[in-house]
C-alpha cells in the first residue's frame, strides 16, 4: 500500500480541484462527522483552513477542516478514507496543522463523541482530554473536549509558578496518582506519607496532562469524573509539546532494548515529565528504577522511589537546578552597566554553550565599556541586584542601530523580556531617525533567536537586520523612500527592493488587510493612503499606566505591573455603544483623558499609538476569562462597564504601542482634526489627521 512518506498535505482554497473530493468524502462519512452545510466547505476554504492528503495515485484520501479564533484552533473535521485508515494519514493532517500554527496560537482542541471510542488516536497524536459534556443531540451522548497545548510560555500562564515558590516540585507516575485516589481514606503506608502535613512546606506533588488520559480510559462515568476532579487538585506542570515526539522516540531508544514492557501511554507521562519544569519523577516501576541511571545521563531526569527522595530531599533542595522558580513581584529596572561590574555580569550572561570563554566575554563587554562614543550598555535588574538581561546598543552607524550584545538569562521572563528588548531596540532606532536595526550577537540563545525571528528579521550573513522607518507616508513614497535605500546602501539591503514592490502591487491600499500585513513589517512605518482605518480612543490614566504608558507609570508609587509593562499586546474593554464604526484591523491614537487623576502630568492628550488587531463583543465573564493573560482588570473593573441591552461588552485587542515623545494636548488635537471634540467616545479621522498627528507625536513638526 501507500507509504505515509509518499502521502503529500495540502492547503487547499475554494478554487482547488480536490474541494469536490472533500465534500464527497464528508458525505460517505456524515453519519459521523454531523450535518455540514456545502457552502460552509467553500467559505472554510475560502480562508485556507482545509487540508488534505494526497496519494500520488488516488488524489485526496483524508482532509481536515478546522477554525480559529483569536488565541486557538478548533478541529472541526477529520477524515481519512477507509482504505487508508490505520496508515497515519490522521497523524500526517494533525501534525501539519501542528507545524502551521505553532507560532500564533495557544494550542488545538476539538469535540469528540466518547462512544466513537478514537481516545486513544487523539492520546497517541498528543492531545489531552479536559472536560466531558452532554452533546447537544437528542440521545445527549457524552463529548470530550480534547486539547494540544503549543506550550507557549507566559507570565500569566504560568500559575504554577505561584504553588512552587519555595517549594521542591516532583511528577508523580500514573501507579501513584491511582493508589492516592483509591486510599484517600485508607491507612495506606505510602499514601499517608505523601499527604502528611509535614512534607506540604517541603514537597509540591504534581501531575502531567498526560494523567487526563489515564484517566479516559475508565468507563464508569462517575468514577472517570471523580478521578478528573482529584487530578485538578495537583500542579499540572506544562511542558513544551513541539518536543514531545523527539523525547519519546529517544526514550524508545533507552527502553525498548533492555525489553521493558513499557506502554504508550507510560513513555508519553515519562516523555512529559521530562519537557516540564520539575526534574524529580517519583515511581515504584521496578523495571523504570533499574535504568534510572541511563535516563539521567540522557535526559537529565531523576527517577527516585518515595523512600529514596525524602533520604535525598534535602540535598536535591540545595541544588542550584531544583531552586524554585520565583514570579517577579516588583519592579524591574534598566540601568547602564557601570566600569567594575565585568566579573559580575560574566558569569551570568557568558554562553558557555555557545563555545564562547568567559575571557571572551569579558573583553566584548570592556571594550563597549570603554568606547563611551560608541556604545551603551544596560542591564535590566530585578530587585537590589539579581540580573535579568544584559544588552548593548551601537550607535556608530547613521543608517542603523547596532545590538552587537543581547543576553537574557534563564528565567522565567526569558521569552518575555527578549520580545519586549528587541521592541524596544526598533523603537529607539526609529526614535532617532535611523532606518534599520541589526542585531550582530554571534552568541544568541535559542529564546532570543525565536523572537528575533517573530518580530521580521531578515537572516543576514553577519546577524539579522530589521528596517524601521518612522514615518507616515504614501505607498509610492515608501516605495521610492525603498529602492532609494537598497540602492544607496549595498547587495545586503536588497530585500527592500521586494518590499518596495509590494507597495506597488495593485489595489493594495485598498486591501486593508495585505497593507496591515505589510505596514507590521516596515514597523513603525505607516502606509497613509492605506484604507486603514484610524481612531482617537479615549483612555483613563489609570488604564494607561499599565498597558501602555510607562511615563504615566514612573509618576506613581509603584510603577506599572512588571507583567504588563514587558508585553507586546494588551486588551482595553469599553461600551459597545458609541463605537462610531471601531473595526479590525485599524490605527489607534491614545487620548489619555483627565479622569480621578488631577495631578498627573500630561493626562488630558494624546499619548501614544497602536494597532488594533482584533475586536470581541461578549459578556463580561466570557471576556474576562478569555483575555484574564493579557489585562489589568479585575472582573469587578469589567463589570463596571456600561453593557448594552444584551449585557455585552466590547474588548480592543491591541499591539506594539508606540508611545510619543511628545504628548500632544487637547486644543491642538481639536485644532488638528478642526472638531470640537471632547473625545468621550471613538473617534474616527481621516489619514490625513492619523498623519498630522503621528508626525506631531513623534517630531514635534507637522
Amino acid at each position: 500500500m501507500t507509504k505515509d512518506s509518499q502521502i503529500k498535505i495540502e492547503e487547499i482554497d475554494d478554487k482547488s480541484p480536490y474541494l469536490p473530493a472533500v465534500i464527497e468524502l464528508w458525505g460517505l462519512n456524515r453519519t459521523t462527522l454531523g450535518f455540514f452545510p456545502k457552502g460552509a466547505f467553500a467559505d472554510r476554504a475560502k480562508d485556507r483552513q482545509i487540508l488534505v492528503a494526497l496519494d500520488p495515485q488516488a488524489g485526496c484520501i483524508g482532509y481536515l477542516l478546522y477554525r480559529h479564533s483569536y488565541d486557538r484552533i478548533t478541529i472541526v473535521h477529520l477524515c481519512v478514507d477507509g482504505e487508508y485508515q490505520n496508515k497515519k494519514v490522521a497523524r500526517l493532517l494533525v501534525n501539519h496543522l501542528k507545524q502551521i500554527t505553532q507560532e500564533k496560537y495557544t494550542g488545538i482542541g476539538l469535540n469528540c463523541r466518547r462512544d466513537y471510542n478514537l481516545a486513544g488516536m487523539w492520546s497517541k497524536l498528543g492531545f489531552v482530554p479536559q472536560y466531558e459534556k452532554e452533546g447537544k443531540s437528542k440521545d445527549k451522548k457524552l463529548l470530550t473536549f480534547w486539547w494540544f497545548d503549543h506550550g507557549h510560555q507566559n507570565l500569566f500562564s504560568n500559575t504554577h509558578i505561584h504553588k512552587l515558590e519555595s517549594k521542591l516540585c516532583v511528577v508523580i507516575d500514573a501507579n501513584i496518582f491511582f493508589n492516592l485516589y483509591r486510599d484517600e481514606d485508607s491507612s495506606n503506608e505510602e499514601s499517608r506519607l505523601l499527604l502528611a502535613d509535614w512534607l506540604e512546606p517541603e514537597l509540591e506533588l504534581c501531575i502531567t496532562d498526560e494523567i487526563f488520559n489515564y484517566i479516559s480510559l475508565v468507563n464508569d462515568d462517575k468514577e472517570r469524573e471523580s478521578q478528573r476532579q482529584l487530578a485538578k487538585s495537583f500542579v499540572s506542570l506544562p511542558c513544551l509539546s513541539k518536543s514531545l515526539d523527539e523525547i519519546c522516540q529517544n526514550l524508545q531508544k533507552v527502553i525498548y532494548p533492555k525489553n521493558i514492557i513499557f506502554s504508550e501511554l507510560d513513555l508519553r507521562h515519562l516523555a512529559r515529565a521530562i519537557a516540564s519544569e520539575s526534574h524529580v519523577f517519583i515511581s515504584n516501576k521496578k523495571e523504570l528504577l533499574d535504568i534510572a541511571d541511563k535516563i539521567y545521563d540522557k535526559f537529565r531526569l531523576s527517577i527516585l522511589t518515595l523512600n529514596e527522595l525524602l533520604i535525598q530531599l534535602d540535598e536535591l533542595r540545595n541544588k542550584p537546578d531544583y531552586q524554585p522558580v520565583r514570579l517577579a513581584g516588583t519592579l524591574l529596572k534598566q540601568v547602564p552597566v557601570k566600569r567594575g561590574q565585568e566579573d559580575f555580569l560574566t558569569n551570568y550572561f557568558t554562553c558557555i554553550n555557545q563555545g564562547e570563554t568567559k575571557t571572551g566575554f569579558q573583553q566584548q563587554l570592556r571594550r563597549f565599556l570603554a568606547e563611551v562614543d560608541k556604545f551603551v550598555c544596560y542591564i535590566v535588574i530585578e530587585g537590589e541586584n539579581q540580573p535579568l538581561a544584559l544588552f548593548v546598543y551601537g550607535k556608530h552607524k547613521k543608517n542603523e542601530l547596532e545590538v552587537p550584545l543581547l543576553r537574557v538569562g534563564n528565567n522565567h521572563l526569558s521569552a518575555t523580556l527578549a520580545r519586549h528588548l528587541i521592541f524596544q531596540s526598533v523603537l529607539y532606532s526609529a526614535n532617532e531617525h535611523r532606518q534599520f536595526t541589526r542585531i550582530t550577537d554571534l552568541s544568541l540563545d535559542e529564546t532570543v533567536i525565536t523572537a528575533i525571528q517573530e518580530d521580521n528579521f531578515i537572516r543576514v550573513h553577519n546577524g539579522w537586520l530589521k528596517i524601521n522607518l518612522a514615518v507616515a507616508e504614501t505607498a509610492s513614497q515608501l516605495s521610492i523612500r525603498l529602492a532609494t535605500l537598497a540602492s544607496n546602501l549595498g547587495q545586503e539591503y536588497n530585500f527592500c527592493i521586494q518590499i518596495a514592490d509590494s507597495l506597488n502591487t495593485n489595489n493594495l491600499t485598498t486591501d486593508v488587510q495585505v497593507s496591515a500585513n505589510i505596514e507590521r513589517f516596515l514597523f513603525p512605518g505607516k502606509i497613509i493612503d492605506a484604507e486603514i482605518p484610524n481612531f482617537i480612543i479615549p483612555i483613563k490614566p489609570r488604564w494607561a499606566q499599565d498597558l501602555f504608558d510607562s511615563n504615566l507609570a514612573r509618576q506613581t508609587l509603584f510603577g506599572s505591573k512588571i507583567e504588563l509593562a514587558f508585553n507586546r499586546e494588551a486588551v482595553y474593554y469599553r461600551s459597545v455603544r458609541n463605537s462610531r464604526g471601531l473595526k479590525a484591523p485599524c490605527r489607534i491614537i491614545w487620548y489619555v483623558s483627565q479622569g480621578d487623576y488631577n495631578s498627573y502630568c500630561g493626562i488630558s492628550s494624546v499619548r501614544a499609538c497602536s494597532f488594533l488587531d482584533e475586536i470581541i463583543i461578549d459578556q463580561p465573564k466570557n471576556l474576562y476569562q478569555r483575555f484574564q493573560r493579557l489585562g489589568v482588570y479585575k472582573l469587578t473593573d469589567i463589570m463596571n462597564v456600561s453593557q448594552d441591552k444584551d449585557g455585552n461588552i466590547m474588548a480592543i485587542r491591541f499591539s506594539n504601542t508606540e508611545l510619543f515623545k511628545y504628548p500632544i494636548n487637547l486644543k491642538q488635537v481639536q485644532k488638528i482634526i478642526n472638531k470640537k471634540e471632547s473625545f468621550q467616545s471613538a473617534c474616527k479621522i481621516t489619514n490625513d489627521f492619523f498623519k498630522k498627528l503621528y508626525n506631531l507625536g513623534y517630531t514635534n513638526k507637522i
